[in-house]
């Protein structure tokens, strides 16, 4: 089976998605790419895409939010018009590389297959994959085979007149290394912590949005002095910099983390703001998660279904966050409750199920 992913360079959730998907299906022995669907555009129009999507979520939040809103209430047809201009370009590619399926991560790359499909009729099995808790302004618009989904909002998807059948939940896909597990001390004596203190992870996506490094401030001068805090700043120069200046024993900065499974098991406590993908690979990971919502949007919703669940705490905003952060961290049997929570709601490989199920239809495909 020779299947294709397509991400977006818009953050770096989506391409971790796409990353845990390739990994299991290649597992399995089938041939896997992943390609950008931005760069279906002009490279100039590329990068202006990318770039301006970062800095409006890093420093425009709340324009963020807005358009994301004003999309949830139209449902206008702009996000799919945009999305067709591409779908000439990636028939021609899909076809060249002779793909059994395809498989998008990202709203915009779907909806370019659901034209590929009006116009061209391709025998080819197309799926979506969410990457947020919540049905995302666009997918309404797919026509799609499968739709892999988070456990427990096939109902708030099916109201979307996506057919239920269609509907898998499967849950959001996180790499195999985040359902390996370390002993704490053990893995906080490989990344340089006190094995007998405590330690907060502090992550607020792959561009380190939000209010950061009043944050980290905050909680230096109120958190317990055996506690460390590690930060992972991400593509944020700038946090970075500012931060490392007082990095030492109590505060740890890095940039971009190519370890953040053994950093989660070396933590405690992990906080920062509701992204999907971040906030699965922590539960995946059974760590007590707590969140503000730092970009209003998809991640608004991702707080609120989280949050109800009780897979999450959360703060009001930031300075509420660093209370209650340090708040917790002096309740063990609290910690002990959440991670005992996660433990029994997220033990199966949302990947593995994703897999299944595409080689089920492949099989069938190729027996017709």
């Amino acid at each position: 089976m020779k299947v294709l992913i397509l991400s977006c360079n818009t953050g770096g959730g989506h391409n971790s998605a796409a990353a845990a998907i390739k990994e299991s299906f290649e597992a399995h022995g089938s041939k896997c790419n992943v390609f950008n669907a931005l760069e279906l555009f002009p490279k100039k129009v590329s990068q202006a895409i990318s770039k301006g999507h970062v800095f409006v979520y890093r420093h425009l939040p709340n324009l963020f939010g807005a358009g994301y809103k004003f999309e949830e209430n139209h449902s206008t047809k702009i996000l799919y018009l945009a999305s067709a201009r591409g779908a000439e370009e990636l028939y021609k590619f899909i076809v060249a590389g002779k793909y059994d399926s395809v498989i998008a991560v990202h709203v915009f790359a779907a909806l370019t297959l659901t034209e590929i499909r009006k116009k061209y009729f391709p025998d080819i099995k197309m799926y979506f994959v969410a990457t947020d808790y919540t049905c995302s302004p666009g997918v309404d618009m797919q026509k799609m085979d499968r739709y892999f989904i988070p456990i427990g909002l096939k109902k708030e998807f099916a109201d979307k007149e996506i057919e239920e059948a269609r509907l898998i939940e499967s849950g959001i896909p996180v790499r195999k290394a985040f359902y390996e597990r370390l002993p704490k001390v053990r893995a906080k004596r490989e990344v340089g912590l006190d094995e007998n203190g405590k330690n907060i992870l502090f992550m607020s996506g792959s561009m380190g949005a939000g209010p950061m490094e009043l944050i980290a401030q905050r909680l230096l001068e109120k958190m317990a002095q055996d506690t460390t805090l590690t930060v992972v700043c991400g593509s944020n120069k700038k946090l970075y910099e500012s931060l490392l200046p007082l990095a030492g024993q109590r505060l740890k900065v890095c940039g971009f983390a190519d370890n953040i499974p053994l950093l989660m098991d070396a933590s405690d406590i992990m906080i920062g703001k509701p992204g999907g993908l971040s906030s699965s690979e922590a539960m995946v990971k059974h760590l007590p998660l707590l969140c503000f919502n730092a970009v209003p949007g998809c991640e608004t919703r991702n707080l609120d279904f989280l949050s109800e669940k009780k897979y999450i705490l959360r703060a009001a905003d930031a300075l509420d966050l660093v209370d209650k952060t340090v708040e917790l961290l002096s309740k063990p049997e609290k910690l002990s409750e959440m991670t005992d929570r996660l433990a029994k709601d997220f033990n199966c490989c949302s990947a593995e199920i994703i897999y299944s199920c595409v080689y089920e239809d492949y099989e069938k495909n190729d027996k017709s």
